[in-house]
């Protein structure tokens, strides 16, 4: 039995250091993120009124609007988010409800992509910031019942600060994974309206030719 709890006491202190090393790593890369997540929020208000004013110019027109007006909107790329994208892939595929088709697809697994990788930050932070605060609370232990309180003080300290590091990752993953599931799901809805808008008029024609003939 003794051995069996020194060998758990040895792997458990050894991962103590991967543990932090992660922390560190992840903190770095929300570092990133947040600085991504700036530029894309700046980026989405300076964008936002041709957007408008192109969508508000669509639905005054008769319904469905014609197919020149919706393609109008490719004509330019200064759009939030993945609707730029979309006008700048899209420009010459609109003739194609199948190429656009995928065009369109392809941008809701981005915009999956995207999300999960906050989804991943919001578990693994907490994770190994609960990790880093037991794995300490070992030798903690060990030097109270020794005595060594310097050595209790310096594992509190190292637990109680991967808790923080821990909780902060996964706090500002999960802030900018709804900040972005709003936007992404906005953009997504606002590509589907222009598919549907730039292949409705030719679908309800071709079924129109096609109860014409027989």
């Amino acid at each position: 039995m003794e051995i069996l709890i020194q060998a758990l006491y040895t792997v458990s202190t050894t991962l103590l250091i991967p543990v932090m090393v992660g922390l560190l790593g992840l903190m770095a890369w929300v570092l990133v993120e947040v600085g991504g997540f700036i530029q894309e929020f700046v980026s989405r208000r300076r964008s936002s009124k041709r957007w408008q004013f192109f969508i508000e110019e669509l639905q005054a027109k008769p319904n469905p609007p014609e197919r020149a007006v919706v393609t109008r909107f490719f004509e330019a790329t200064h759009y939030p988010g993945f609707l730029s994208i979309f006008a700048v892939g899209g420009r010459n595929l609109t003739s194609s409800s199948i190429h656009l088709g995928r065009l369109v697809a392809s941008l809701e697994i981005d915009a999956n992509s995207r999300l999960s990788r906050m989804s991943f930050g919001v578990r693994v932070g907490p994770i190994l910031g609960l990790m880093g605060t037991l794995i300490p609370l070992g030798p903690a232990l060990i030097g109270l019942a020794s005595g060594n309180i310097q050595e209790l003080a310096r594992n509190l300290v190292v637990a109680f600060s991967t808790t923080v590091l821990g909780l902060f990752v996964g706090g500002v993953c999960y802030a900018i994974s709804l900040a972005r599931r709003r936007w992404y799901a906005q953009d997504l809805a606002d590509i589907e309206y222009l598919y549907q808008c730039l292949f409705v008029t030719e679908r309800r024609n071709h079924n129109a030719q096609e109860s014409d003939d027989t």
